[in-house]
């Protein structure tokens, strides 16, 4: 029959705890994880820190096994317990932080609720610890698997599933091998999240020591493909560095255009009005020919301005020129009103996504209209407009102080909720409408039109 010696324990453990400490470590490397538009980046400081915390715990229970300080077993066995209680809380919160929408992670649930369990759970285990008299091994084991089976293991399903989420999101992208790398780390969390929970519940022992590896096996695993993830966080920089150089080509094109716009119409349009004076001065005689020679003039200049309006409206908007444009109707309301204006732009300078320019300009007229009812409806003091970005997406959020949507609001068209609902359809956005805490909010989601879809 197999079976592990204890000098096999002990090597285990150690590499278990290796594996997560070095996936930890190398998650908390990361430094620009806030510019990224991948939710797994954006949140990886929560796996660094599981790693590395759920690491040490596991050379704790390296070390007892050892047998190095046999006086300080019982010291080490409820750090041991401690710190894996604070590892799977991190989990947990890794996991709601990754699946949450942008309303629910606004309400910090991500932080609340996995800590709200771990102070319960740890009053109870070190109360009862140092309160009544008992087992020391039996009542640390006992409270081992309840935090396991209340942190632990919720936070492994849901990262597992965060990792197929975000790997069918990679998939619609074309992104099909960091899609296969996602899916394939949420396999290995479902797989730890499985070993685990039966090492928990086994009495059996060449069941346990079957467990140990495999639980082992997949701690390599989640360690190696989340490493070889941060890969896309790379690919994901470069790709907004080309997307930043061909922003800054396009600007400069619209530069250049604006200086023909000068150069040419509006100079061309200046020569034809000086022409006018002029054959106010000739002979009636001569009108015909010179107003044949002024229509071919102002016929030339309108083709070029055809032209270069056509060359505006093919390019697709940086998000440079949305946030200018909303900035300009706010700095509007803050001059002809008294209602103070706050405005928060997180969209990263070298956004992967773009906006047409139809999508642009309806985005446009949504904000204004909703700025509108603030000023004329809504006997608001303050107001918040805030964009922000995701991987799939573009989020507006407008909060004020006013009186809010009365039902009778919804009821008059001319309250301009039904041409703003409109305009959101019209580009495939969605718009819904709350009322939270005093604040009235609209929250305006649209997708981004151009995405790269070649890796």
């Amino acid at each position: 029959m197999f079976e592990l010696s204890a000098q096999s324990y002990i090597w285990l453990y150690f590499f278990y705890g290796l594996a997560f400490f070095i996936m930890g470590v190398s998650a908390l490397q990361q430094k620009l994880r806030h510019s990224s538009e991948f939710p797994l980046m954006r949140w990886i400081h929560l796996l660094g820190v599981f790693g590395v915390s759920y690491g040490i715990a596991e050379w704790i229970t390296m070390i007892r096994l050892m047998g190095v300080y046999p006086e300080k077993d019982q010291f080490l066995y409820l750090a041991e317990t401690q710190i894996h209680g604070f590892a799977f809380t991190i989990l947990l919160s890794f996991g709601i932080a990754l699946l949450a929408t942008t309303r629910l992670r606004h309400l910090n649930l991500h932080i609340w609720l996995p800590w709200m369990i771990f102070v319960l759970w740890s009053f109870f285990f070190l109360g009862r610890y140092y309160s009544v008299s008992m087992d020391y091994v039996a009542h640390i084991q006992v409270f081992d698997r309840i935090t396991w089976y209340l942190l632990g293991l919720p936070g492994a399903l849901l990262a597992g599933a965060a990792y197929f989420i975000n790997g069918r999101q990679l998939e619609r992208m074309k992104l099909i091998t960091y899609a296969r790398m996602y899916h394939l780390g949420g396999l290995l969390l479902l797989f730890f999240a499985i070993t685990t929970s039966v090492l928990m519940l086994a009495f059996n022992q060449v069941v346990r020591q079957y467990m140990e590896m495999l639980r082992v096996i997949s701690a390599i695993g989640i360690s190696l493909i989340t490493i070889r993830l941060f890969d896309s966080f790379m690919w994901e920089m470069q790709e907004r560095l080309n997307k930043y150089a061909q922003g800054q080509m396009l600007l400069q094109e619209r530069k250049k255009t604006i200086r023909m716009i000068h150069d040419q119409i509006i100079q061309r349009l200046f020569g034809a009005g000086m022409f006018i004076e002029n054959m106010m001065d000739n002979d009636p005689a001569t009108y015909r020919k010179d107003l044949l020679l002024l229509k071919k003039e102002l016929n030339e200049t309108i083709g070029e301005a055809r032209t270069f309006l056509k060359s505006f409206s093919e390019t697709s908007i940086v998000m440079e020129d949305f946030q200018d444009n909303i900035q300009n109707l706010i700095d509007r309301i803050k001059m002809n009103t008294h209602i103070k204006v706050q405005f928060e732009y997180h969209v990263p300078p070298m956004v992967l996504g773009k906006l047409s320019p139809v999508k642009n300009a309806q985005l446009y007229f949504i904000v204004q209209e909703a700025l509108f009812n603030v000023q004329k409806h809504a006997l608001a003091t303050f107001v918040k407009v805030s964009v922000s970005s995701t991987l799939q997406e573009l989020v507006i959020h407008i909060s004020d102080n006013g009186v809010g949507i009365t039902p009778s609001h919804k009821e008059t068209e001319g309250f301009g909720l039904q041409t703003m609902k409109d305009r959101a359809k019209e580009i495939g956005a969605t718009i819904t409408f709350e009322r939270k805490n005093g604040f009235t909010n609209v929250i305006i989601v649209v997708p981004w039109e151009e995405r790269l879809y070649e890796h």
